[in-house]
């Protein structure tokens, strides 16, 4: 059974994130993560939050999704995740990723130096004193094979069906080479979804992360999305992001979101699941500071209960 998740966006407010910890907690999902870009900028420190939310949850399993290993010394990485993982009995996952060359470039004021071999080292390092879980975020499939040698689990977004299909292959291929288990290796990939009809929130989602960042760009354009994704980038450079928004196809909003009324999210995630390989899912409500409402609420504790009376979850 495919286990779900919930993660809220980058600009979701900490009291917001509390509050959908809560019900994730409360509806007995199996994870909730919390993102970072860099909290002195944009965005909350996810340690920090999800130490603080680990003293008030009871069984829902926490992570980071994910942190980029620019950010912090491996030691510091390494005293936070045992801190959180001791905190909560365990129930604890590490996400790293290397982020994008935008990211550490103009946020962190770093060179964007080899990244996985930053990142392996990290993980390596971390592994020799920390004994809950490591996920990689991946994108390509070097990254993701990279994964499947190193961590304990991956992290896929903003990927086409096919493609998390021919990668999980990949993964299983790699793990059964080094005699590693599948069961013990866990595939997540994690789903924008929005409760509206109007799928704006959603463009401007696609087109703020292929406009930016070339990692998702030359992905989605090895998955046959070039036409779309040059239109995209082209617009975003050339104009910003109102204009990229325009070029976002139904297509491309079908194969990477999920948007509608409650149930049709339900139903939308259900078909998904059970279209793929995965193992996890999380929703991810990527959303301005201020649509994090009561209504907003509602809604995902409505959409998690019903996941879970279908037993999708």
């Amino acid at each position: 059974m495919t286990k779900i998740g919930i993660e809220l966006g980058i600009r979701a407010p900490v009291k917001a994130i509390e509050r959908a910890a809560q019900i994730a907690d409360n509806t007995s999902v199996e994870y909730f993560f919390v993102p970072e870009t860099h909290p002195g900028f944009f965005g909350v420190n996810a340690l920090d939050v999800l130490s603080n939310i680990s003293e008030k949850v009871k069984h829902v399993k926490l992570g980071t999704g994910i942190i980029n290993v620019f950010s912090r010394t491996q030691e510091e990485i390494l005293d936070a995740a045992n801190h959180i993982h001791t905190k909560t009995g365990g129930k604890f996952v590490l996400g790293m990723g290397t982020s994008a060359p935008i990211i550490i470039k103009n946020l962190w004021n770093m060179e964007f130096k080899k990244p996985l071999s930053r990142l392996r080292d990290y993980s390596n390092f971390i592994k020799t004193k920390y004994s809950g879980p490591i996920y990689w975020a991946a994108v390509g499939e070097k990254t993701t094979k990279l994964a499947a040698e190193n961590a304990d689990g991956v992290i896929f977004f903003l990927k086409p069906k096919d493609q998390i299909s021919n990668h999980i292959d990949m993964i299983n291929s790699t793990l059964k080479s080094l005699n590693k288990s599948e069961d013990e290796f866990n595939v997540i990939s994690i789903l924008p979804t929005f409760f509206t009809d109007n799928n704006n929130q959603a463009k401007m989602t696609l087109a703020s992360y292929i406009g930016a960042n070339e990692f998702y760009a030359i992905s989605l354009t090895n998955a046959g999305f070039q036409d779309e994704v040059k239109k995209i980038k082209t617009a975003y450079e050339k104009v910003g992001l109102w204009e990229a928004m325009q070029n976002v196809g139904d297509v491309l909003l079908d194969e990477l979101t999920v948007s509608g009324s409650v149930e049709e999210c339900k139903e939308k995630i259900s078909k998904m699941i059970k279209n793929t390989k995965l193992k996890t899912v999380i929703l991810g409500f990527d959303l301005p500071e201020d649509k994090y409402t009561d209504d907003f609420f509602e809604k995902l504790d409505k959409l998690l209960k019903s996941l879970q009376k279908d037993a999708i979850c």
